[in-house]
């Protein structure tokens, strides 16, 4: 494979309404001593647009094979239906505005992928609308693994950019005024956004040329570094920061990655495992699944664990935090369960408010643990008798020791003749002994994954 050397941008929007914009963004950019800079502008209009200075049309996006398994979103499902994907078919302009969005994006995501893995793009920066937004971000999340450069100039910048973003890292900056002209305000904007992806392309060029860049263009490890990506919640956060202390010194050169377990952190765990940017999981802190079961504002989705569960890399479960569901304010927890005199509610934050879960809920907790993670080769499960959370302790609000062995022995049943080893710890979670056999439990799972490997 030969690497581009000219730090190259990807350019996209909506050619049919947005070219006299693009044109200008695409002049700053190439303008910009040293002047060693290449941008590439492509076309996802809903109508084709036949301008010389568009270098990847919409008929070439759509020569583009699909990807088979595109990353996981955010949210919805990330496979569209196949009679909306049959771009081939029929022209887009016919198409209703939602149903063009999900076909182009598709296309476009695939043929980004593929400049992408060809290592012929350095950035890519999107300037649009809230429907060019949608199109452009999408493309950015399905097609470019996290760390590689993404920007998008937007209209829909100020607000809850989340369903634009997901769990990735792309960069939005607000437009201020519409795209919909130039103007010295607008020229500002997509001048300073010029600027920032040129200094990104140039500096991720430069990292994939450098002979000390120990990741390859996808992010999977050219080197012996392991990475470890760790969950984590507030009422778990002793037990992580102590096995993150003793996995870096029983690992000399291990990479700790701790994901906050508030529903995008949970996302962002899953995504990098997808990608093999990480190699090995500590997932103390499983608490999203609850909120997934119960209806909680900080769920990662059905399908939280099975990342690391398809790829088959060393695990340590545990079910740190599985005792509660979150919510915001007191006043925002659904009334169902506020009239519900049985349940327990306990104030975290002003903000967050926490509710204890049930024999029942414990149950379908466990066992969509059970269904994410059997077929596991290198998983084992951990389980604290002692308590799942700072405030499952004797004494504290949520200390139910009854409900706790529903959840325990509804995972040890279901993961019967799975082959996966379910251990049965006397301490809380969140003991230093505990943290340390954890992490002493992985590091084992990977040497012995290191040895199978080799031999």
């Amino acid at each position: 494979m030969t690497t581009n050397k000219t730090p190259t941008i990807l350019l996209l929007g909506t050619c049919d309404t947005k070219l006299q914009e693009l044109l200008y963004t695409k002049a700053s950019i190439t303008s910009q001593p040293p002047n060693n800079l290449k941008v590439l502008i492509m076309d996802i209009g809903r109508n084709p647009s036949s301008s010389p200075e568009v270098d990847i049309p919409q008929s070439t996006l759509l020569k583009s094979p699909l990807q088979e398994n595109p990353p996981p979103q955010a949210r919805g499902d990330p496979n569209p239906d196949p009679d909306q994907t049959s771009a081939h078919e029929q022209e887009l302009s016919t198409l209703d505005r939602d149903t063009y969005i999900k076909v182009l994006s598709r296309y476009a995501a695939a043929h980004i992928c593929q400049l992408h893995r060809e290592r012929q793009i350095h950035a890519v920066l999107g300037i649009g609308g809230s429907c060019g937004t949608a199109l452009a971000t999408s493309a950015m999340r399905d097609g470019l693994p996290v760390g590689f450069p993404k920007l998008m100039v937007s209209t829909m910048a100020s607000g809850d950019v989340s369903p634009y973003i997901g769990e990735t890292d792309i960069g939005m900056m607000y437009s201020v005024v519409d795209i919909a002209g130039r103007n010295r305000v607008l020229d500002t904007v997509l001048r300073n956004a010029g600027s920032a992806i040129a200094g990104m392309a140039r500096s991720y060029c430069q990292g994939l040329l450098s002979s000390e860049n120990q990741f390859d263009s996808s992010g999977t490890s050219t080197g012996s570094t392991v990475r470890i990506g760790i969950s984590m919640f507030g009422v778990t956060t002793p037990a992580v920061t102590i096995a993150r202390k003793h996995l870096e010194s029983i690992l000399p050169g291990c990479e700790v990655y701790v994901f906050h377990a508030t529903g995008s952190g949970g996302r962002a765990m899953e995504r990098l495992i997808s990608e093999g940017q990480l190699d090995a999981i500590l997932d103390l802190t499983t608490t999203e699944i609850a909120d997934e079961v119960v209806g909680g504002v900080l769920s990662a989705g059905p399908r939280r664990l099975k990342s690391a569960t398809e790829r088959d890399i060393p695990r340590v479960v545990s079910v740190g935090a599985c005792d509660m569901v979150n919510f915001g304010t007191f006043e925002s927890v659904p009334e169902r369960f506020i009239n519900d005199d049985t349940r327990t509610f306990h104030k975290h934050n002003p903000t967050v408010t926490i509710m204890r879960t049930t024999e029942e809920e414990c149950r379908d907790i466990a066992n969509l643990l059970v269904k994410n993670i059997r077929g596991s080769s290198w998983t084992k499960v951990l389980l604290p008798t002692g308590g799942v959370s700072m405030v499952d302790t004797p004494g504290q609000p949520f200390w139910n020791p009854e409900v706790d062995q529903v959840l325990f022995s509804t995972l040890e049943e279901g993961l019967r003749g799975s082959g996966i080893d379910i251990i049965r710890d006397e301490r809380d979670i969140n003991h230093p002994e505990f943290a340390e056999l954890a992490a002493e439990m992985l590091r084992d799972l990977i040497k012995a994954q290191d040895r199978d490997t080799t031999t």
